[in-house]
């Protein structure tokens, strides 16, 4: 697989958890077909495939992401005597 290949893959994926983001968020409806990327066939089939790619947990996880485990240790009393922190 090319870099561009890749590119493409990899620019579908981000645009569809940024879609997924505006729409938990803005209200904005997730396009039922992918965006036009490229004119050029292979580029987009790369580009379909890396919007389909994202799981819902994935996208669940961009959307809410989890706090950082220093926030969770200052809230749990009960974690910090177990890691002796």
């Amino acid at each position: 697989m090319g870099r561009n290949w890749e590119w493409s893959f990899d620019c579908g994926r981000e645009k569809r958890l940024q879609a997924e983001h505006a729409a938990a968020h803005g209200g904005a409806p997730v396009p039922a077909k992918p965006p036009l990327h490229s004119h050029d066939g292979t580029m987009q089939s790369f580009f379909e495939k890396g919007w389909a790619s994202p799981t819902p947990v994935q996208i669940q996880r961009y959307i809410n992401p989890p706090p950082p485990i220093g926030l969770q240790l200052k809230a749990n009393q009960r974690l910090r005597d177990l890691l002796g922190i």
